[in-house]
């Protein structure tokens, strides 16, 4: 990875999630985070996680910040609910529990679709079941590094934009864990793909011990456009031209500056904001007044944004333009739904003892 030389003697990546000035706290506190993280796969690596009753596909991923596990997560469960399963999403529910972004954003995309909270997935899957008999299917939203619960296939989503295999570890890289531990990943999937990357497939292929499963990208399918208290729905095409600000606080928004700029969108201010940022009222007439004070013509926005604003509105604001994102399979889809049909088969065969 490219690197500057820091001030005070360490070496800080550019994209580092920690200011160079840091680089020589940062460095010892990763090595620390490094031991802590090997103590704990050790452990349960000897430890058999619960196996539940119904199957459990797990979504996630080795770095701090996004790499599509919301959008991915929706796919599967469209995929199984198309196939006449009734699944459910169990996720931790990080910054705000039961009012985090991502519980929010997927009650508001898949509102047919049961989501359970909570820092215990074993207790939360049992609460469900319990709850809602007709359940067949767990899809977890981050959970690769939580095993105390054995799924059935284990997901991890890895984003060309922003790989990050060969970073280091948090605070100073934005791994979560090292790079080898993809090798106990049932499947590996590329998102953010522009093209097949023989390189990035032959790191994943040395890492993970196969190449990966399916590449995909991220496709702006609409946009959801809230404008003098009316809600509509417009092509994409609606943001060409646009001189727009854009509120994005998710890990990776250099992604999404981009395709929005790929759109023919004009961005004309991009306030920076934190992943998962909260709103307060103060802060989005703080940031409307700079949007205005640019000569944007609207704001957009991502889902995870939207959830969190839409409430909070004043009523005199600029258009505000809600982006929706699907996911398209540029390669592999065949072998990422034939992974997942045998997963289910062996999840099934646990219901049937």
């Amino acid at each position: 990875m490219e690197a500057c030389e820091d001030s005070h003697g360490g070496v800080a990546p550019l994209n580092s999630p920690v200011p160079r000035w840091a680089a020589p706290l940062a460095w010892p506190a990763s090595i620390l985070y490094r031991s802590v993280v090997a103590i704990r796969n050790a452990r349960l690596n000897r430890v058999t996680g619960w196996a539940a009753p119904v199957p459990v596909i797990s979504v996630g991923n080795l770095t701090a910040g996004g790499t599509g596990k919301s959008p991915m997560v929706r796919w599967i469960c469209q995929s199984l609910r198309d196939a006449g399963r009734t699944p459910a999403i169990v996720l931790r529910g990080h910054h705000g529990g039961e009012r985090s972004d991502e519980v929010l954003e997927h009650r508001e995309v898949l509102p047919d679709v049961t989501v359970g909270v909570g820092p215990n997935r074993r207790e939360v899957i049992e609460r469900l079941l319990h709850e809602h008999a007709e359940i067949d299917a767990i899809v977890f939203d981050d959970g690769f590094q939580h095993r105390h619960v054995a799924r059935d296939l284990d997901v991890v989503l890895v984003d060309a934009s922003r790989p990050s295999l060969h970073d280091a570890l948090l605070p100073m890289g934005w791994l979560r864990e090292p790079a080898t531990s993809l090798a106990r990943a049932g499947a590996v999937v590329v998102t953010r793909a522009e093209h097949v990357d023989e390189q990035l497939s032959n790191d994943i292929q040395r890492l993970h011990g196969a190449p990966p499963c399916a590449w995909t990208k991220h496709r702006w399918s609409g946009v959801r456009l809230h404008s003098q208290g009316v809600d509509t729905s417009e092509p994409v095409a609606w943001l060409r031209g646009k001189r727009v600000a854009m509120w994005a606080g998710i890990g990776n928004p250099e992604a999404f500056q981009k395709q929005l700029r790929e759109s023919g969108a004009v961005v004309c201010h991009a306030p920076r904001l934190r992943d998962h940022q909260s709103y307060s009222p103060s802060l989005i007439a703080s940031l409307m007044h700079q949007a205005r004070s640019h000569g944007c013509e609207a704001v957009v926005c991502t889902m995870k944004d939207w959830v969190k604003i839409q409430d909070r509105m004043p009523k005199e604001s600029l258009p505000i333009a809600c982006v929706m994102i699907e996911l398209a399979f540029l390669q592999g889809a065949d072998a990422f739904a034939t992974a997942l049909k045998s997963a289910l088969r062996v999840g099934d065969s646990r219901r049937l003892r």
